[in-house]
Parts: structure tokens; C-alpha cells; sequence
């Protein structure tokens, strides 16, 4: 018996978003390589992929790691415009970066327009509690208020940080459009097309 053919990846762009410092590529590193960076250099964007099974169907997530500087400001316009799915990162050591989101947040809306925006709130670096500056709590409010799933992660460890990647395929499935059926074919099809319709 031949084997079954496995079912082609829906593909994905996923943008991580957040202020400088916050573990950007130290998450898509941990994600898509099984490594944690000790030392990044801040790049323009790193480009990450990986395929991962989410109830139960295979999705190819191309991961692009921006860089936090302000100075690119229309580059990231272009992410936020042309991308499927976000996960907007704050580090719960920084009140700052944690500030930093909701503006993001803000530009996102005016850049999508009014319909929902596929996204996850993630805190990083929870373990690191002597340093916390953003309670758990406050991540969790703000998500009820966005209406989006809230992770606190921790890179290093790797700890919730496939959760991070599944549950932003989740959220771009649920608010994608449905998909327009083709409708079937007739059984009887041959019988019932007339025969004027062969072409030698």
C-alpha cells in the first residue's frame, strides 16, 4: 500500500515587533534553530522558517525578526501592512518597552484598517523576577483589551515558546476569510454533458 502524500504547508509571515532589547531574535533563534544567542547584533531583519504542525495540518511560518530602531519606521510599515500574523514582544524587565507596545498597537490599527489583526502579546524574560518591572497581570489586561492571546516567556529555557508560534497560527486561522469551495463535480458528469461538447 503506497504511502500517503502529505498535505503541502499553508505558508505564513509571522513579524516580531517590539522595542530594542526586548528578545526578538533570542525567541525566533530558541524557535526555529533549538539555540539561545548569548550575543545578537542588531540587524535590519533576520529571517527565520520552520514548519509546525497546528490542529493537526502543517504550517510553513516565515518568522521575520525587525529591528527595534525608529529610524526604519516605513519598513516596519511595510511588515504591519503585508504580513499574516504578529507577535509584539515587551520585556517585563522594562516599563519602557512594555510603553512601547501601545503605540505599536495603535499603528497597526490605522495601518489594517478596523478588521481584527492576527496577533500575540508576549512578555519576555520572566525569569528574571528580581528585575520585573511589568506585572504579570498588567500583560494579561492589556491582552483582554486587545482581544489577543498574552505569553510570558522565557528564551533561555525555551519555556512557552512554541506555544508562542502555535497559538499566532491559531489566531491567523480563526480570522482568515473563509475559503471559497470549488464546487463538485457531478458523479454522473459524463452522462450528462452532451456529446457536441468533444472537440477531435
Amino acid at each position: 500500500m503506497a504511502g500517503l502524500v502529505p498535505r503541502p504547508a499553508k505558508g505564513y509571515r509571522v513579524v516580531l515587533l517590539g522595542s530594542v532589547a526586548v528578545g526578538k531574535t533570542a525567541l525566533a533563534t530558541q524557535f526555529a534553530c533549538g539555540s539561545f544567542p548569548e550575543q545578537c547584533e542588531p540587524s535590519v531583519e533576520e529571517l527565520f522558517s520552520k514548519v509546525i504542525e497546528v490542529n493537526a495540518a502543517p504550517a510553513l511560518l516565515e518568522i521575520v525578526d525587525t529591528v527595534g530602531a525608529e529610524h526604519l519606521v516605513t519598513l516596519k510599515d511595510l511588515y504591519i501592512k503585508n504580513s499574516d500574523g504578529f507577535v509584539v514582544l515587551y520585556s517585563v524587565c522594562s516599563e519602557a518597552s512594555f510603553e512601547a507596545v501601545l503605540p505599536l498597537r495603535e499603528r497597526m490599527g490605522r495601518l489594517r484598517g478596523p478588521k481584527a489583526v492576527p496577533l500575540v502579546l508576549v512578555g519576555t524574560k520572566a525569569d528574571l523576577d528580581a528585575e520585573r518591572q511589568v506585572l504579570t497581570a498588567r500583560g494579561r489586561a492589556l491582552a483582554r483589551e486587545w482581544r489577543c492571546p498574552f505569553l510570558e516567556v522565557t528564551a533561555k529555557s525555551k519555556l512557552m515558546v512554541d506555544q508562542v508560534f502555535t497559538q499566532v497560527v491559531r489566531e491567523m486561522e480563526a480570522l482568515a476569510p473563509p475559503e471559497e469551495e470549488v464546487p463538485a463535480i457531478p458523479t454522473n458528469a459524463q452522462e450528462t454533458w452532451p456529446s457536441e461538447r468533444f472537440i477531435g
